[in-house]
């Protein structure tokens, strides 16, 4: 009996371990949500000064793939919402207010559905900026001209593209 207790009271701390553990990635994801929207609030306010840079660099940046991943969805979930007019609005924006090469942020405006976007795909958008980081930048760009445009300059406009499990 006491080897058969003994089983039980492991299993039963076993299960309790799982069902309190948290999921990291779905930790990870959010925080990395936050900060890119905080990012986006901080370059909405100031836009002269461009994007933020703390979800790639700073104390702790976060991985690529999850930023990557955010940004499409964002990107993407905008698409699938807005007009061909708001994606031409949202690409003007950013080009008359930061001074963007607009032919250069056109790259980028296909995942928004911009109609004189050209249709890359993700490794030749990161191809054309020459490296992911820039690429990745552009897409910030992206998410904030829609914010301004589309979203009243309201960065949690972009909390109805947030990845969900």
């Amino acid at each position: 009996m006491g080897r058969n207790s003994q089983r039980r009271r492991s299993a039963r701390a076993a299960r309790a371990t799982q069902d309190v553990r948290p999921d990291l990635s779905e930790i990870s994801r959010v925080r990395a949500q936050k900060r890119l929207r905080a990012d986006i609030a901080t370059w909405m306010q100031e836009p002269s000064k461009g994007p933020g840079g703390s979800f790639i660099e700073g104390g702790h940046p976060s991985d690529p793939t999850m930023v990557w991943a955010i940004l499409m969805a964002w990107l993407v979930g905008a698409r699938e919402q807005i007009t061909e007019d708001q994606a031409r609005e949202a690409v003007h924006w950013v080009s008359d207010s930061l001074g963007i090469q607009h032919d250069d942020l056109l790259q980028a405006a296909g995942f928004i559905g911009h109609p004189e976007a050209p249709n890359l795909t993700l490794g030749e958008a990161v191809e054309h900026y020459g490296d992911p980081v820039a690429f990745t930048l552009y897409m910030v760009l992206l998410c904030g001209g829609l914010v301004a445009t589309v979203g009243d300059a309201d960065p949690d406009w972009l909390k109805q593209f947030d990845l969900v499990s």
